[in-house]
């Protein structure tokens, strides 16, 4: 079996927090192969954008191993990191706040160039990179001069995207890059994600609470929820056949406009979310859980239950 261009093992995040120790990503394993995407899901809070930046190293992983290509990156020194990083790359939620509006969209573009390549890239290699990238994310040549403020939301996350894309890695975190768009922007930036993945081989781990968005563009899905993996899958199996209760309550959310779904059933949530700092063993869905048993203050983690199919839930045993 080929090795998976990203690996983590046992990834933990934990951060300082007035009375012990906040839990933010915990013990999370997940794999993305080369040309394919893991979309990442759940609600606000529950650790997706912190295990984004925890696999870059843009946010210090307090355990656990990020492999990539097979090496472990967390072990890397600053010089083995740079290099690393022409190969990794993260596209930011927000377009605006995440690009300096002192610089122009040429510079904004180029930046990753100076960065990663320093002096031993010439200008015209340079220039020739950024209108091609530019080109190729649907980003006019007479907004190179331009400045962020200067363009709509939808340009401007091209922008991210381009910047991200232009140095050519072979892997991008996509930190809900279209949940500040409108509908029509969102098809469009999606859509040129595909595309660009299908054209260059792209690997993505793509965050997003977006049940539609993440069923349209991934491979594989992971449901977290407050900073543990519930429920793993591949997308056609996760939505036909889900397992986890959490998995359960989130796809029965999800709007349709078709008449024959009209009586199905909602699962909904009651009960409050306990604390993600200091928390106790086992399953911490257990308090918003109808199923909830004596079993479930057990530490429990992801099993197989099928081909490729893992939950963390006792009803499954």
């Amino acid at each position: 079996m080929a090795t998976p261009l990203v690996e983590t093992v046992g990834l933990n995040k934990f951060f300082k927090a007035p009375g012990g120790m906040l839990h933010a990503v915990e013990d999370i394993n997940l794999k993305i192969e080369a040309n394919k995407t893991l979309g990442v899901v759940g609600e606000s809070g529950c650790g997706k954008s912190t295990l984004g930046r925890a696999i870059l190293r843009l946010t210090p992983a307090t355990s656990g191993q990020v492999l990539f290509e097979g090496k472990n990156i967390l072990q890397y020194g600053k010089s083995a990191m740079k290099r690393a990083y022409r190969d990794m790359q993260m596209i930011f939620q927000d377009p605006y706040s995440s690009l300096n509006p002192r610089m122009t969209i040429y510079n904004l573009i180029s930046e990753p160039m100076r960065e990663l390549y320093g002096h031993s890239l010439h200008r015209a290699e340079m220039d020739e990179r950024v209108h091609r990238i530019m080109e190729l994310c649907g980003l006019p040549r007479r907004h190179a001069n331009s400045y962020p403020h200067e363009l709509d939301g939808g340009r401007r996350q091209r922008v991210g995207l381009a910047r991200a894309m232009v140095i050519d890695p072979k892997f991008i975190v996509c930190d809900e890059p279209v949940s500040a768009l409108d509908v029509s922007i969102q098809a469009q930036i999606l859509n040129l994600l595909m595309d660009l993945q299908e054209q260059r081989g792209l690997s993505y781990m793509f965050i997003t609470h977006d049940l539609c968005v993440v069923r349209h563009i991934s491979d594989d899905i992971m449901v977290m929820y407050m900073g543990q993996a519930v429920e793993y899958a591949r997308k056609d199996e996760l939505f036909r056949h889900p397992l986890h209760p959490y998995t359960k309550a989130l796809l029965s959310a999800i709007p349709s406009t078709n008449l024959s779904r009209r009586n199905h059933v909602r699962h909904m949530l009651q009960g409050e979310v306990s604390s993600p700092i200091d928390p106790e063993p086992g399953c911490r869905f257990a308090p918003r859980c109808p199923h909830a048993s004596e079993k479930c203050k057990e530490k429990y983690r992801l099993r197989e239950v099928g081909p490729g199919h893992y939950v963390a839930c006792t009803m499954c045993d």
